[in-house]
Parts: structure tokens; C-alpha cells; sequence
């Protein structure tokens, strides 16, 4: 009997684990000590993290409150432990994951809601984006909304500037010269563009056929 309420407790506690995962919009589990990078030389050392829900960086303040940055726009990076990310527009970052010639992965969460039932409790809706209230200017996010999944965006380096693809047909319109070896490359290999290793490896074959 013992065991078993033992055993119960430890199941709750892993569920409750889970749901706090579930319900967070940020890519890392918790606000990490990175750096953040200025044109105009300087460095600040705070706690940061991304929200895959607006895709923007928030970091900690010396209040403990969560902020954005005022100037992204002087942003050159940031880096994060051993990961390193880069504006590729004015608006958007993305994760560095080679750095000659640069490919990069911008990470984008699709969201769920959860209403409460008439009885009480609350059910799963469908996927939601856009929605008005769903718009996180303060860096918190709401309690009845939660990470479904993280979609992928790709940039990788071609001439002076960066393409941008998602799926199969935009990754093969930046390279209109050999669509035909890259189709059947992606279709041998079984590219599943949802892997960034195997995007990473099929970019790197790309860019080695011109």
C-alpha cells in the first residue's frame, strides 16, 4: 500500500512537470545568463530566453521582471552557452548552425488554448494563431494557452543575403539550376525537412553543386 501511494505521488509529480513544459512559450526551459551583442560595441550579461510564440528575445531585469529589448535593432547577437543567434530581419532571429557558408533555423510555436467547460475543468481547442488576446507584449503568456509544436524556418547563405524555405518546394526554387538532382537527393535520403540535421546536410549538398 505503501509503494503504491509512493508510486502515485511520483506520477503526479512527473505530470505536473509535464504540464509546466506544455504550457511554456519559451525555447529554453528556463532563463539562462547569455550575451547580447551591440553595434555600438556593448555587451550586456543577463538572463535570456526566446518566446516561440512572437519570436522575440525577453531577458530578465535586475527587478526580476521580464523584458524586452527597447533597440532590437542594434542587436548583432546573442549567444546562449555554446548557441548562437542572429537578426535576420529587423523583426526576427534565428539560431546559427553553421557557420561557413551560414545556415540558420528560426523556431516558431503554434499554439492551443483551453476553455472552460460548463461542468467545470477545461478541454483541448484546435490550434490557434493571430488571435488578438493571444498577443504576449509583456513576455508573459497565458495560463490557458500552450506550445503544440515548433516549426521550423530555414536561412541559409546564397550570394550576398539569405533564401528562406520551410518545405520541399521552396528549398528546391532557391536552386532552380539542379532541381532535378536535389529532388531525387531528398527523395534517396528521405529529407524530412521537420529534422534540422538532415536539412543542414542536404543545404550543405546544394550549395556544393554550384
Amino acid at each position: 500500500m505503501k509503494y503504491i501511494l509512493i508510486l502515485l505521488i511520483s506520477c503526479f509529480e512527473l505530470f505536473n512537470v509535464y504540464s509546466q513544459e506544455d504550457n511554456t512559450p519559451y525555447l529554453f526551459p528556463e532563463f539562462t545568463k547569455g550575451y547580447v551583442y551591440y553595434k555600438d560595441g556593448r555587451i550586456f550579461h543577463v538572463p535570456l530566453n526566446y518566446n516561440l510564440f512572437n519570436g522575440k528575445f525577453f531577458f530578465i531585469d535586475n527587478d526580476k521582471i521580464k523584458k524586452e529589448f527597447s533597440d532590437p535593432n542594434m542587436v548583432t547577437s546573442l549567444k546562449i552557452g555554446e548557441r548562437t543567434f542572429l537578426p535576420v530581419s529587423s523583426k526576427e532571429t534565428a539560431e546559427l548552425i553553421q557557420s561557413e557558408p551560414k545556415i540558420l533555423v528560426q523556431y516558431n510555436g503554434t499554439r492551443k488554448i483551453k476553455k472552460d467547460l460548463t461542468y467545470g475543468g477545461k478541454t483541448e481547442t484546435a490550434s490557434v494563431e493571430g488571435y488578438s488576446n493571444l498577443i504576449y507584449g509583456s513576455g508573459d503568456y497565458q495560463a490557458n494557452t500552450f506550445l503544440d509544436k515548433i516549426k521550423y524556418k530555414f536561412y541559409i547563405e546564397k550570394g550576398k543575403g539569405f533564401k528562406s524555405f520551410s518545405t520541399e518546394k521552396q528549398f528546391l526554387k532557391i536552386f532552380p539550376k539542379h532541381k532535378e538532382q536535389l529532388k531525387q537527393y531528398i527523395d534517396g535520403n528521405k529529407i524530412d525537412f521537420e529534422t534540422i540535421g538532415e536539412v543542414k546536410k542536404l543545404c550543405d549538398y546544394a550549395l556544393s553543386l554550384n
